[in-house]
């Protein structure tokens, strides 16, 4: 099967989470063997020696914090929409919680070809790896369609890569899901205009914004990305049009003190202190919408 660009974000994430030494990435990337070569199309970029660090900052955070809000809201039903090759499954999948990976058709393959291999990990958890078209309400319902669990809707990075008609697709099928089996929308990146552009410029100094829009304009290039027609540029916007259609919005802080970041670790004093300070006051978004019940 055809590899698409955007797997290769993705596996930059699970080498990002594998090189700070946290186990289950570590698992799943001696499964995978992805090489480093995947951040080789950024090496022409100013400061290309730090920016495995910024994405490591980022990766963890997102990471580490989306499963400290699963274990809050407690949903025995997972549904991680562009999942990737996030080892999150062998966090949260056990006796009392199904999850529910789904993304493009090569990675689902590639997770469901490996996954005993994967899942040898858990102890006896169990989990299940989907294929689907994450802007498809028949293949969405199909996917919670066996359970009438509340679910908890994950969207990492995914609103990212979608125009707002697509956007707006993946609205109504989110909240056919939660009216029918209650639950949440768990969006752990909502300040697209700050997160990232925040770490590079603590880390990199006067050159970060512009390191970073270097890197976006890559990235935008191979992935086919046109970010004009994407909308949802701040966690302001995101909400508005959240909430004109028809959900509620809770505002959470990214970084909590129960967190303990490795990424962090690697920096120095004062420039880890701007780092976590930044996302104290940067917001994920618990979502709701009344349920039929």
């Amino acid at each position: 099967m055809r590899k698409s660009r955007i797997s290769k974000t993705a596996q930059v994430n699970l080498l990002m989470l594998a090189d700070l030494g946290i186990e289950e990435a570590v698992h799943f990337q001696e499964v995978f063997h992805f090489s480093d070569g995947a951040l080789d199309l950024l090496c022409a970029v100013p400061m290309a020696s730090k920016l495995p660090l910024c994405i490591s900052l980022v990766s963890e955070v997102l990471y580490r914090r989306t499963n400290e809000i699963l274990r809050e809201l407690d949903c025995p039903l997972i549904l991680d929409l562009a999942c990737g090759y996030s080892p999150r499954v062998l966090k949260v999948c056990d006796e009392c919680h199904v999850y529910i990976g789904a993304d493009l058709p090569d990675v689902a393959a590639e997770l469901r070809e490996h996954r005993k291999e994967l899942m040898a990990f858990s102890n006896g958890g169990f989990g299940e790896y989907c294929s689907a078209d994450l802007t498809n309400r028949e293949e969405l319902q199909s996917l919670c369609g066996h359970s009438d669990r509340e679910t908890a809707v994950i969207t990492q990075g995914l609103l990212t890569y979608l125009t707002l008609d697509q956007k707006q697709l993946l609205m109504e099928n989110i909240r056919s899901v939660l009216k029918r089996n209650g639950g949440v929308w768990i969006i752990p990146d909502a300040a697209p205009d700050r997160l990232l552009p925040e770490v590079f410029s603590a880390v990199l100094g006067k050159e970060g914004y512009a390191v970073f829009a270097q890197v976006m304009k890559i990235l935008d290039a191979v992935v086919k990305r046109d970010r004009d027609r994407n909308g949802w540029k701040t966690t302001g916007e995101m909400q508005k049009a959240l909430e004109e259609s028809g959900f509620t919005v809770e505002r959470v802080p990214l970084y909590t003190d129960t967190l303990f970041l490795k990424s962090t670790e690697r920096l120095e004093p004062k420039v880890r202190e701007t780092v976590i300070e930044n996302w104290k006051t940067t917001s994920s978004l618990i979502v709701r919408v009344q349920t039929d019940r």
